[in-house]
């Protein structure tokens, strides 16, 4: 780069992943002799802008995971959580408390990279086995969130998953021009609207319920109530 603070480190693939990289980063990624590489692969984690996805459309339902899916991972919560991030090729995701990876996936396959972060690690692995579902690369990270963030590099947006009042605090110092939760009650959502409103963004909360049908007998199979709170940054547009 032709500065007297440049710093060029050069890694192999097994140690890429445990280094820290700091803003801002050139990384150049050399494949060695008879890598193989898929016709049409480009630079983006997720895919090419305009790909046909297997399953056509966002927010896909629990069967497409092969998994169990929380409250917080409704189908239509993931949908307004994702319409709230809009996460678009060249954006750096968060997804705080990522749970099934149901989100982290789907947002990687909008062309974003993402971070995924979870305490748990049957989280971490479910996560994992759902970008390979869906053909997607991502990073997990294990760890409990706010103090396994502060590695992290600077988010475009963030979806927290779970954490509270502490985890919004500190996404919320890291800029984002997006940050995107749920609450399971009035209180819960106040205290992280205010949360968001002490840190500079512009807060939106509304009260989300669906239920799902099975159009078998029409009988009730899934109700979710949440309230979906969303915080954005003034100066990062509508």
């Amino acid at each position: 780069l032709g500065t007297e603070r440049e710093q060029v480190t050069v890694l192999t693939s097994d140690k890429a992943a445990d280094h820290v990289w700091r803003d801002p980063n050139v990384v150049i990624v050399i494949g060695g002799v008879g890598t193989a590489v898929s016709p049409g692969s480009g630079w983006i984690a997720g895919r090419d802008p305009g790909y046909p996805p297997a399953a056509r459309g966002w927010a896909l339902p629990t069967e497409e995971y092969g998994i169990e899916l929380d409250e917080g991972e409704s189908t239509w919560l993931r949908a307004a959580q994702l319409a709230r991030l809009g996460a678009r090729t060249g954006d750096l995701v968060w997804d705080i408390g990522c749970g099934s990876g149901a989100l982290a996936a789907e947002a990687a396959r909008f062309g974003a990279a993402v971070i995924a972060v979870d305490d748990e690690p049957g989280a971490c692995a479910s996560t994992a086995a759902a970008a390979r579902r869906a053909g997607v690369q991502l990073q997990v990270v294990q760890g409990r969130a706010p103090h396994a963030l502060e590695r992290l590099p600077e988010p475009d947006v963030v979806r927290i998953g779970g954490g509270g009042v502490d985890v919004v605090i500190a996404c919320a110092d890291r800029r984002p021009e997006r940050i995107v939760t749920h609450a399971a009650t009035r209180d819960e959502a106040e205290a992280v609207g205010t949360a968001l409103a002490a840190g500079g963004y512009e807060v939106e909360c509304a009260l989300l319920q669906s239920v799902g049908l099975d159009t078998g007998d029409w009988s009730e199979r899934e109700r979710s109530v949440v309230f979906l709170v969303s915080g954005r940054r003034p100066e990062s547009g509508p």
